[in-house]
């Protein structure tokens, strides 16, 4: 008689278990077994965290050197977007509860440009709205430099209309079309940086301002929107 699904899938995770040894008693030889919340969240946890975040930035683009900047020439910096100031979108779908309190793109460039100023310009990622447009766009003129937080939904490329040159930052997991932002000459620079988990506030200033140089290649190939329409024809 055929096992059901239920019945099943414990049967496996119950073999699978024993094999790991998750039912045996505890002793010197499963080093597994002795860990505990002290070997949770350690500081060498945090730091290799950092290093995989600073390696995996990757710069596509990057006008006349743009990037880096340099702090002694910068005193205001405007960053857009909602994500900018959200610590729960940092990780991405699979995270789980941060070691300590994530810090905001916001809070970690204020770290190093004290006058550092946030518009949301959009109430969410999908940007259903425009209401916060004026107030993003008043906020990029008095800045020196623009950051602009976007992912998958780029809606909030209307904020260039301030004819500054500004920095893109991507946070996603998947493809984006950013083909717009490619030929757009007041987009200086263009930054993809996955979901850097709790500690992406500290690293993007780190990449902005040349502390650490980020990479020049995707680990994925990015097809435009017209490739795949061409595709499904």
């Amino acid at each position: 008689m055929p096992l059901s699904c239920d019945a099943g899938f414990n049967q496996v995770l119950v073999r699978t278990s024993s094999v790991f040894g998750f039912f045996d008693e505890a002793n010197d030889n499963q080093w597994f077994t002795q860990l505990g919340p002290n070997n949770v969240c350690r500081k060498e946890h945090r730091e290799l965290a950092a290093e995989a975040e600073r390696q995996g930035t990757v710069l596509s683009k990057n006008d006349n050197d743009f990037l880096p900047l340099k702090r002694s020439e910068v005193g205001h910096i405007a960053i857009i977007g909602p994500a900018a100031n959200d610590p729960y979108i940092l990780g991405g779908d699979y995270t789980g509860v941060p070691c300590d309190s994530a810090t905001t793109f916001v809070k970690g460039m204020q770290a190093y440009i004290p006058q550092t100023t946030f518009a949301s310009g959009c109430k969410d990622v999908p940007c259903n709205s425009t209401d916060g447009f004026g107030e993003a766009i008043e906020v990029a003129k008095r800045a020196d430099i623009v950051v602009l937080i976007s992912g998958l939904n780029l809606t909030e490329e209307t904020e260039d209309h301030d004819r500054k040159p500004l920095v893109l930052v991507l946070m996603d997991g998947g493809h984006v079309d950013v083909s717009f932002a490619k030929h757009d000459p007041h987009i200086a620079s263009i930054l993809w940086i996955g979901y850097p988990g709790e500690v992406g506030g500290h690293i993007l200033p780190e990449i902005l301002f040349g502390k650490y140089n980020p990479g020049e290649k995707l680990p994925i190939t990015w097809y435009p929107e017209s490739f795949i329409c061409r595709s499904n024809e």
